[in-house]
């Protein structure tokens, strides 16, 4: 049996949806000789916190061991430290330097209170030492560390590495040239061209492009989990245009068992699309920054002050984590529960999400500003075979969206919303569920299939240069 190093950030039992796509690999690469070595970090230790579903680690083969390697920030150690001080003096309390220890990065504490704007130069300064490439940098130095005393004839035969973050690759970048074993990045995001994220000053937004370059001039594969993202690096690095391959995210058709309490989702008969009660637009997972619902609530609210569509009619709801700071958005949610529109519920284990998934009339998806990415989420809804709406229709999601007709797409306009939800409302519009026959190209099963096909290429390639 032939052995891989995955370096993955996010791992079960982190139930982060950048952990779905290691986790659907290692179920799987072993029927196609390949036995996972998984080097992740400890769920205490992952910044910024998420929740743990210990129930995903049991879909885990027995035999793949996982290296869980802690860490902590210095700048999240100092500013819990500061804090806890200033809660001293406020108190008339003293510290406890073991309590001040026991802060990890996820702790509260790290979180300073009313920030102040900083300069541009201590932007640089503290992102330049704490925070590049990323937030999670600290992991550098211990997740190599882990390897130090490894003998020879236990070096894995080759190194996958999964980001964002982007430490992850540089990781596996790492130890790849101290095994002196192929190197394989793998692209769940963009890196330097991504619109969700960018760097505090110009000079650590090239410092980036270059240390990017260096990872996949190193790397023996690059592979994108879009077409769009591979088309974008051959562009940005042409030297990627022979060694970069698209294998998308997928789903795990094991969540979906009838022993773990649900039916065989790809078998059931789909209910009609729209009913006497109307339609429920169903949105799993945390919003967030640019994924804002804010022109979607516009839209809703003022067909319903133009007497247009009812509650009966059609209606939200949000399972997940909301962390949207924009007060117009907030207000228009709560004006939206007031009057039935709307209901926005805590967020549930995966096991449950996947099965209220399955009996969504319709689910949502709010992905704008994104020609390159597409959100993990939407493969779980692809799995359970209902149809989908996703508000930002360009780039990416929406590419794949009207590929395999999985749904509807929309720009993230009002003026775009309005006049697509009347007809959906009013039944004019059906929102159908995709064929079944779309979602064998996400199945992980296939797509475990496809990587260990591209591990025992770069295997071959490397016995060749050596013979």
């Amino acid at each position: 049996m032939k052995s891989i190093l995955i370096v993955a950030y996010y791992f079960p039992p982190v139930a982060a949806s950048g952990a779905m796509r290691p986790l659907g690999f290692c179920r799987y690469l072993e029927q196609y000789g390949w036995r996972p070595w998984v080097l992740t970090t400890t769920p205490e230790s992952v910044y910024p916190a998420h929740s743990v579903d210990q129930q995903l680690l049991a879909r885990l083969p027995s035999a793949v061991r996982i290296e869980s390697v802690p860490y902590t920030n210095p700048l999240h150690r100092m500013i819990a430290v500061r804090n806890r001080l200033r809660h001293a003096v406020r108190s008339g309390f003293s510290v406890k330097t073991h309590d001040v220890a026991a802060d990890g990065p996820t702790s509260s504490a790290m979180k300073p209170q009313s920030p102040k704007p900083r300069s541009s130069m201590k932007d640089l300064i503290l992102d330049g030492s704490f925070s590049f490439p990323d937030p999670q940098c600290s992991w550098l130095g211990p997740a190599v560390r882990r390897f130090s005393d490894l003998k020879r004839e236990e070096f894995p035969q080759l190194v996958f590495a999964t980001g964002g973050p982007w430490t992850s690759l540089l990781v596996g970048k790492t130890l790849a040239e101290r095994f002196r074993v192929p190197f394989i990045a793998d692209y769940r995001d963009p890196w330097t061209s991504n619109p969700y994220d960018s760097y505090s000053s110009s000079f650590l937004a090239n410092k980036a492009k270059r240390l990017e370059q260096s990872v996949c001039a190193s790397a023996a594969r690059v592979i994108t989990n879009t077409e769009e993202l591979r088309l974008k690096l051959c562009e940005n690095y042409p030297q990627l245009r022979k060694t970069c391959i698209t294998i998308p995210n997928g789903f795990d058709p094991e969540s979906f068992r009838e022993e773990d309490g649900m039916n065989p989702l790809m078998d059931r008969p789909m209910t009609p699309s729209v009913e006497a009660e109307g339609v429920e637009l169903c949105h799993f997972g945390t919003v967030y920054g640019k994924r804002s619902p804010l022109h979607l609530f516009q839209a809703v609210w003022e067909l319903y002050d133009e007497r247009l569509v009812t509650p009966d009619q059609i209606r939200m709801r949000f399972v997940g984590a909301w962390d949207v700071d924009d007060p117009r958005c907030e207000k228009l949610a709560q004006e939206l529960e007031t009057h039935g529109f709307l209901r926005r519920e805590a967020p549930v284990s995966h096991q449950i999400c996947l099965q209220q998934m399955s009996h969504a009339k319709a689910l949502l998806i709010i992905q704008p500003d994104s020609p390159l990415q597409v959100p993990g989420k939407i493969y779980e809804y692809i799995a359970v075979g209902r149809p989908l709406l996703l508000i930002g229709g360009e780039g990416a999601t929406a590419n794949l969206v009207e590929r395999h007709q999985l749904g509807l797409s929309c720009p993230n306009d009002v003026s775009r919303i309005k006049p697509l939800l009347g007809q959906v409302a009013s039944g004019g519009l059906a929102l159908n569920p995709p064929a079944k026959g779309c979602t064998d190209r996400f199945d992980y099963r296939t797509l475990a299939g496809e990587l260990a096909q591209l591990l025992d290429t770069v295997l071959a390639e490397q016995e060749a240069a050596r013979a």
